[in-house]
């Protein structure tokens, strides 16, 4: 009687998975979700501008594929989910493998938001918790901490207006100093996902009297539309060369 209640539990097992099978497989191919945008960049430090364009591709669960483009050059960043990173530059055909800790998908704004969406913008998956929620006028006000002590930065605030979306998010290191402060506006919806196509950073870290200010300006939202640039891998063909001598490739494109 045994045998025969577990052959039974067996064949709804396999019959379950089966079923599982056949929706997936029904399932319509833009559930993975592809979310693309374009970006202008003016940083300015020390009094002088710097200009950049950029196109972002990133297909949730895969790659976030960065088209970068400078008086005249153009070059793509690879970043795939297990955090490895590539430049190419397609002009000489070259490669840059670089170190994990060089960059990260987590550097793109764009990525925040399809991954983890406006509530803590990946905060809770970088080590930090909710410590404290208030209300300031019309904004509530999250205040996230890091899981370990030694981190630099002491606490988070993130300010969200009546749509819950973020407008302002401030790092503080452990003297109460601001070491970045963020304004988010100009929010686009598009399939129900929402981004703010202004964004203003000012940063103090390494700073001792002035800042650096960083504006981006976003455009061509879209959302569900998969392009060839989310499927972008570096040419199997590529010439692997290290980072000095990829930015020598850069240079040359430029005279």
């Amino acid at each position: 009687m045994l045998q025969t209640s577990n052959r039974a539990v067996g064949t709804g097992r396999l019959f379950f998975i089966l079923a599982a099978l056949l929706f997936l497989a029904a399932a319509p191919t833009y559930a993975q979700r592809f979310f693309h945008v374009d970006a202008e960049t003016k940083t300015v430090k020390d009094g002088k501008m710097k200009r950049m364009e950029k196109e972002i591709y990133y297909s949730k669960g895969g790659n976030l594929n960065i088209l970068w483009k400078n008086a005249g050059t153009s070059y793509y960043s690879t970043t795939s989910p297990f955090g490895f990173s590539q430049f190419y530059y397609p002009a000489s055909n070259e490669v840059v493998n670089l170190e994990p800790d060089m960059m990260n998908a987590s550097d793109e704004l764009l990525y925040l938001f399809a991954e983890y969406g406006p509530d803590n913008m990946g905060l809770v998956q970088q080590g930090f918790f909710l410590k404290s929620t208030k209300k300031d006028g019309g904004f509530l006000v999250r205040r996230f901490e890091p899981r370990k002590n030694e981190a630099m930065c002491a606490w988070v605030e993130i300010a969200y207006n009546s749509d819950s979306l973020p407008v302002y998010c401030a790092y503080y290191d452990k003297k109460g100093k601001i070491i970045t402060k963020t304004y988010l506006s100009n929010y686009a919806i598009e399939k129900g996902f929402a981004f703010p196509m202004r964004v203003t950073e000012i940063s103090y870290f390494k700073e001792k009297n002035d800042s650096t200010v960083r504006l981006d300006l976003y455009r061509n939202l879209e959302i569900d539309v998969r392009t060839d640039k989310h499927n972008f891998r570096v040419p199997s063909n590529a010439v692997s060369v290290d980072l000095k001598n990829g930015l020598k490739s850069v240079a040359k494109q430029k005279k």
